[in-house]
């Protein structure tokens, strides 16, 4: 009497938990995500992958490689994580526990700051010096991250002028 080898052990996720952060504004249609499977533990003819009913909407997974695709353009201030469950399934219809994994959208500073001050200098006298401050610029940078700001004068200012960027 021969006993045949049945596919009765499920695969196991051997991809983490943790996606590698994406910046926001990256792009849509990028691979976020690959998952990997051991289907070793059995007889095995390959496995497949899906993702479980509460993945993000906007996640969508490739069944042959595992490469999980985020459909839209990430961008922080609507979603700052992404969550879904990556399942693998053999041949032989076992399906592995799910893999819990999350993706982190980084924070930009994508809005340009404004400025604060003034639109008008104090009067000087003629003959007063050179090489005296006629003009403190000031911005608002608090509508987005800052590593802070640095001023400039705009092309075609006046040429004897000149500006502490601090």
């Amino acid at each position: 009497l021969a006993v045949n080898d049945l596919d009765e052990v499920a695969p196991s996720i051997t991809s983490g938990a943790t996606a590698s952060a994406i910046d926001e504004d990256s792009g849509a249609d990028q691979i976020i995500y690959t998952a990997t499977a051991d289907d070793s533990a059995d007889i095995s003819g390959g496995v497949s992958f899906s993702l479980a009913q509460g993945s993000d909407a906007a996640l969508s997974i490739n069944a042959d490689t595992g490469a999980v695709t985020l459909s839209t353009d990430p961008d922080n201030e609507t979603q700052a994580a992404y969550g879904f469950t990556v399942i693998a399934t053999d041949a032989a219809g076992n399906a592995s526990e799910g893999q819990a994994v999350t993706l982190a959208v980084n924070d930009l500073d994508e809005v340009a700051p404004s400025i604060t001050s003034g639109a008008t200098a104090t009067a000087i006298d003629e003959n007063s010096g050179a090489g005296q401050v006629i003009y403190t610029a000031t911005a608002d940078d608090s509508a987005d991250i800052s590593g802070g700001v640095s001023f400039s004068l705009a092309t075609g200012s006046d040429a004897a002028l000149s500006i502490d960027a601090d």
